[in-house]
């Protein structure tokens, strides 16, 4: 399969919307970074192999981790879970997600 991923713009002057790939329309910089420590289902980290099915879940996991995200705004958490992820570090703070 030569064709260009269809979520690119090819045609497009802007250098940002050729790389992007992102399934919703405008994916928060906040999103992407917590997405990339996403695991795979073999435990390994990025994304793993193709087709449909891999999509439907990459899209799914990227609605998730945007409401996640949107939550701990408004408790002013989002930052204290960035860190806990991007650190690896057992000593921060507690994260509580709300319903």
């Amino acid at each position: 399969n030569t064709s260009p991923h269809p979520l690119l713009i090819p045609e497009h002057p802007c250098p940002l919307a050729k790389s992007m790939s992102s399934i919703l329309p405008f994916t928060p910089p906040v999103v992407k970074r917590l997405l990339g420590w996403k695991k795979s289902a073999n435990g390994s980290s990025g994304a793993g192999g193709g087709g449909e099915q891999n999509g439907q879940e990459e899209k799914w996991c990227e609605k998730a981790v945007k409401s996640l995200v949107k939550k701990l705004k408004k408790t002013g958490q989002l930052d204290e879970l960035e860190k806990a992820i991007t650190t690896q570090n057992r000593n921060t703070k507690c994260v509580t997600i709300p319903r």
